[in-house]
């Protein structure tokens, strides 16, 4: 747990006329993740000295203690606390740059980092991204499929540039600009093609209460809202639930077994398709928060995601 504030406060200056250096900003990272100043050095390939000299310039240039020296190690106060995470912002930031630079040396026009969850991949997702490539074919495009939950903490972090997807309950969206798609996400229960109950006129919640459910894990936007449809009809206590937001775990236990799973209906469409799996007669009564495209606000964008942007876009 981090101390209070240094009784020094920041000087009138502030933060707006800091100058840090590249291996003060090591510094901070390497003091955030190991708390100790001897091993920060070494992971630094530098002396505890000079390590200490570096942290003494950068307190006395901000007017506060970043840390409190204790017997066994080094403790963030609330000033080094959120100078660590400066510091782990700007080395991620100079990462990417790395990797974009070494890309457009490969001959790459620019990179677009895309996260999506499930339900947009088979039509929105698909259907933008092919367009794109058909225009573009030296921009690179990387696509990582997961839950709300994990992705908009990414996309925060710098590993994404554009978040397809919802905002999950109770997250701060002030750092966010958000494009919401007119059209909901309905869900769908699906089975293996050749389930007992895959050829039933119509089904209700109940009559699935003894079946292996396949959900989506705890914290995601997708899970909240099944439970509480789950919860309305008195079966959450009772079912046994196996937890994935691998479509490909998914459809590979429904193949190999009576399970049945929760999917948007984009994907249960899409898996039907191909007769990979059957789409229960059975409505589940779930309202999702409409898709739409997360980026962050304090974050420039290149022309490469706002032309990615225009295709997703496009009706």
């Amino acid at each position: 747990m981090s101390t209070g504030p240094a009784a020094t406060t920041i000087p009138p200056h502030g933060l707006g006329a800091l100058k840090i250096s590249s291996r003060q900003i090591t510094l901070l990272t390497a003091l955030g993740e190991f708390g100790n100043l001897r091993r920060a050095a070494t992971a630094m390939h530098t002396t505890q000295p000079a390590a200490s000299l570096l942290l003494q310039q950068l307190e006395e240039r901000l007017g506060v203690r970043l840390f409190e020296r204790l017997p066994r190690g080094m403790q963030p106060t609330l000033y080094g606390e959120v100078m660590i995470r400066y510091a782990q912002g700007a080395l991620h930031e100079f990462e990417q740059a790395q990797a974009q630079i070494a890309e457009l040396q490969r001959g790459a026009l620019g990179r677009v980092r895309v996260g999506s969850v499930m339900g947009p991949v088979p039509r929105l997702l698909t259907k933008a991204v092919l367009a794109y490539k058909r225009d573009h074919p030296k921009v690179r495009i990387s696509i990582e499929v997961g839950t709300s939950d994990t992705l908009l903490p990414a996309l925060l972090r710098g590993d994404f540039d554009v978040v397809l997807g919802r905002l999950p309950d109770q997250s701060d969206s002030q750092d966010l600009d958000i494009e919401l798609f007119d059209n909901g996400e309905q869900m769908r229960v699906v089975a293996r093609a050749g389930h007992p109950l895959a050829g039933a006129s119509s089904l209700q919640l109940a009559d699935l209460i003894t079946l292996t459910w396949i959900l989506h894990p705890i914290g995601s936007p997708m899970r909240r809202r099944v439970e509480t449809a789950l919860q309305a009809a008195g079966m959450v206590q009772s079912l046994d639930i196996v937890e994935t937001a691998s479509i490909l775990a998914t459809t590979a236990m429904l193949e190999a077994s009576d399970m049945i799973a929760v999917v948007p209906n984009d994907v249960a469409e899409h898996y039907a398709r191909y007769g990979m799996v059957a789409v229960l007669p059975v409505e589940l009564p779930i309202s999702m928060v409409n898709i739409g495209l997360l980026t962050v606000r304090s974050r420039s964008r290149s022309v490469a995601l706002n032309t990615l942007l225009d295709y997703f876009r496009e009706p």
